[in-house]
């Protein structure tokens, strides 16, 4: 099962590869002190904790996790485990060519919740009888993997998977009953995470608000309303908050110079943004790259 737990899977032909299952401790067993890097992926991961009490680096922030918590990380984000782990639990990797079979799979990625960019970060609790659901999902996933594969195989761990999905979002969805229940907020809800799926799009190209309200079809003053009420800060404050995260991502994870991460995040000269990056962090590029 080594092919399991590698984080630098490529996907081959047999589709179960782009759809693991693992336990935490068979994780950090296998994969060692490379997981306690921060390290960035290209697929979605679901943390399961079934016991015990822990933390997880998910963007630069830390995030307690204990038993029935259960941790969902979007491709992109820089994360990882801590020394001194205390957990036990599993972890779920799957690519988007493996989930993506039909319009509907699209349409709910793109409106779960659970996976959207709003907050840095989805962290939900479930009771004990909630996570025996999940739990039971999951192995039947690990159970299915084992076997060998035929025509049928694919399409029952995608439902497998959708289910647990689908039962993750109503969780969701149950704990933020008042927002659902209060139209305006929901409505802003909608366009501010709208508006972060097009920052993370275009940021390196794009950084005038007015253009992100163009392509919304709102003005300028609607989209301001919308993300003071439900982030609290301006649409720009969001836009400089991509580049700086992007930023952060690519000092800790990539092997470039600060002058070629300059480049790519659309800065014509790379003391631009040096400069921008200390405005925005208190330090410069190097000193954050030293320190992570």
């Amino acid at each position: 099962m080594g092919h399991i737990i590698t984080y630098a899977f490529k996907p081959i032909e047999n589709p179960k590869q782009n759809l693991h299952v693992i336990s935490v401790f068979e994780r950090m067993e296998k994969g060692k002190d490379s997981v306690l890097v921060p390290h960035r992926t290209d697929f979605y991961i679901i943390l399961v904790v079934t016991k015990g009490r822990s933390s997880h680096m998910i963007d630069f922030n830390e995030v307690t996790i204990a038993e029935g918590d259960v941790l969902f990380i979007i491709p992109g984000q820089v994360h990882a485990f801590r020394k001194g782990i205390d957990y036990d639990g599993w972890l779920i990797a799957f690519s988007k060519d493996f989930f993506y079979q039909s319009s509907r799979d699209h349409y709910f990625m793109d409106n779960a919740n659970i996976f959207n960019n709003l907050y840095p970060v989805t962290n939900l609790n479930f009771q004990e009888d909630e996570l025996n659901v999940i739990i039971a999902l999951i192995s039947k996933i690990a159970d299915e993997i084992k076997k060998n594969h035929d025509i049928f195989q694919s399409q029952i761990l995608h439902n497998y998977l959708s289910n647990l999905l689908l039962f993750s979002e109503r969780r969701f969805k149950q704990n933020n009953i008042d927002e659902t229940h209060n139209s305006t907020l929901n409505q802003d809800n909608k366009l501010v995470t709208e508006f972060k799926k097009q920052i993370n799009k275009y940021f390196r190209n794009q950084t005038m608000v007015k253009y992100y309200a163009g392509e919304l079809s709102v003005s300028e003053r609607t989209l301001q309303k919308a993300t003071m009420a439900v982030l609290g800060k301006s649409p720009k404050e969001l836009i400089n908050e991509q580049i700086i995260l992007e930023g952060k991502r690519l000092l800790v994870h990539e092997l470039m110079t600060v002058k070629e991460i300059g480049y790519d995040l659309g800065f014509d000269e790379p003391s631009n943004f040096t400069k921008f990056f200390k405005k925005q962090t208190g330090i410069s590029p190097s000193q954050f790259k030293n320190g992570n």
